[in-house]
């Protein structure tokens, strides 16, 4: 054998040896569900497992395509030694994409029979909203490679990280769009309660505007159009009760003005026949009055003449009675004089009198001024005890909003009590967890990474217990079992 042959013999039986030694396959499980929304005055939505297309590529070349089941459950078969895509589609949904490279795994690990097993997190695939920008999803969303430390497959962090900063945008601007079309369906709500059809016509029109194809508004609007044919049909009746009532009112006018001519003729005639009567009443009472005018001057006369005599001989008579009088008490007068002197003791107790009354009347006006004052002080004591009062109760009133104001920034520092942005739309491989189960992988996936193998084997026993057959989990199980048995 030459040596050309030779070497070329030696290359074939080692690329012979090393091909066989990396004929293995990674096998890659996950869950796809379909996300629907209900959207009204306000967003419910529903995800439940879907039978997706599923297509692996390398380069532009199909390896190998399959469907999920119907609960949305999927494993794919990668090839050893190559860089390939994962593609997740669904008729009216975004496709997502996920990079899986089998490179990098040692010759001596390939060789000793490695069938290595990864489990993505569930997919989620919606449809896409108007005005929404999408095109982050076009980019791979997780990296899947093998890590020589740990000697397995798993997540590419940074590329992950990337992704999942891709969905949240996403998500966040789809949570603002429904937000907005949820709340013109609200306020189209309120409108058409008023009722403001007119108003209410046009909210709807623009929550339709926002997200075609929803039901609610559609449904609302043919309530609007009812609620504009009843405005309608009562304007016109409206319009032609107003008609009538003009008609009416004309003619209550006309009637009026003629019977208001009839009466101002009437109370016209009247009044001249009154005025005659009037008239000639007014030339009778004059007569009358002349008559009795002469009559009663004559009886005053008359009547003066006795009253006078009368009068004069009342005056004579009691001229004449005062003279009797006043000779008789001059008469006493000189008598008691002489007969009684005056009683000094009878002026002491007269002056005593005078004086007692005297004080008696100083003590009143003491009293009444003392009075006065004390009104006035008891006045300003009250003024003075109310104004302290007022005082304060205002300061009460400013400890009581002072401490409601601290309860409030209290409770709502940091965002407490702020609307729940919601989560993200789409899920991305085991950073949003779709159940129970996915859960209980997760943390145990996180302990067997960081080495905590008796608490990733909890997990992983709990993760069983909802699905026996899970090949993951046992597979991960059998390792720790040979852990912790070599330790």
């Amino acid at each position: 054998m030459t040596l050309k042959k030779l070497i070329l013999f030696a290359f074939s039986a080692l690329f012979t040896l090393n091909f066989f030694a990396q004929d293995w396959t990674l096998k890659l499980s996950s869950n796809v569900e379909l996300r629907t929304w209900k959207l009204t005055t306000k967003a419910d939505k529903e995800e439940k497992g879907l039978s997706a297309s599923i297509k692996l590529f390398k380069g532009t070349t199909l390896v190998t395509q399959m469907s999920s089941d119907a609960n949305g459950d999927f494993t794919v078969l990668v090839p050893s030694n190559g860089e390939f895509v994962l593609e997740v589609s669904y008729a009216g949904c975004n496709t997502k994409k996920f990079f899986i490279s089998t490179l990098g795994v040692p010759e001596e690990v390939a060789k000793d029979n490695f069938d290595p097993t990864f489990s993505i997190g569930g997919f989620v695939m919606a449809k896409p909203f108007p005005g929404i920008d999408y095109s982050g999803l076009q980019k791979t969303l997780v990296k899947v490679q093998y890590f020589s430390k740990g000697r397995k497959f798993d997540n590419d962090d940074v590329v992950t990280n990337g992704g999942m900063d891709i969905v949240s945008k996403i998500a966040s601007n789809e949570n603002i769009l429904i937000e907005k079309f949820c709340s013109t369906n609200r306020a189209g709500d309120a409108a058409l309660a008023k009722p403001d059809c007119p108003l209410a016509k046009r909210l709807y029109g623009e929550a339709i505007a926002l997200i075609p194809g929803e039901e609610y508004p559609v449904v609302q609007l043919a309530k609007v159009g009812l609620c504009l044919k009843e405005m309608e049909e009562a304007a016109k009746k409206a319009g032609e009760k107003a008609a009538a009532d003009k008609v009416a009112a004309d003619k209550a006018a006309a009637d009026k003005a003629e019977a208001d001519k009839l009466a101002k003729e009437k109370a016209a005639g009247n009044k001249a026949e009154a005025d005659k009567a009037a008239k000639e009443k007014a030339e009778a009472d004059k007569l009358a009055r002349a008559e009795s005018e002469k009559a009663n001057k004559e009886k005053t006369a008359n009547a003066k003449t006795e009253k006078e005599k009368a009068l004069a001989e009342k005056l004579a008579a009691q001229k004449a009675a005062r003279a009797e009088k006043e000779k008789a008490n001059d008469g006493k007068v000189i008598t008691a004089k002489a007969s009684k002197p005056v009683d000094p003791d009878d002026i002491e107790a007269n002056n005593k009198r005078k004086a007692k009354e005297k004080e008696a009347k100083e003590i009143a006006k003491k009293q009444k001024e003392g009075m006065a004052r004390s009104k006035e002080e008891d006045l300003a004591a009250e003024k003075a005890d109310y104004e302290k009062s007022e005082a304060k109760r205002k300061k009460r009133e400013a400890d009581e909003a002072e401490k409601k104001k601290f309860a409030y920034e209290t409770k709502h520092k940091d965002g407490e009590g702020q609307m729940d942005k919601g989560n993200s739309d789409h899920r991305i491989p085991q950073v949003i967890g779709g159940n129970k189960y996915k859960e209980y992988i997760l943390k145990a996936d996180d302990y067997f990474k960081t080495k905590r193998y008796k608490e990733a084997k909890v997990q992983y026993e709990e993760a069983l217990k909802i699905k026996p057959n899970d090949v993951h989990a046992m597979n991960r199980l059998a390792l720790i079992e040979k852990v912790l048995t070599t330790k």
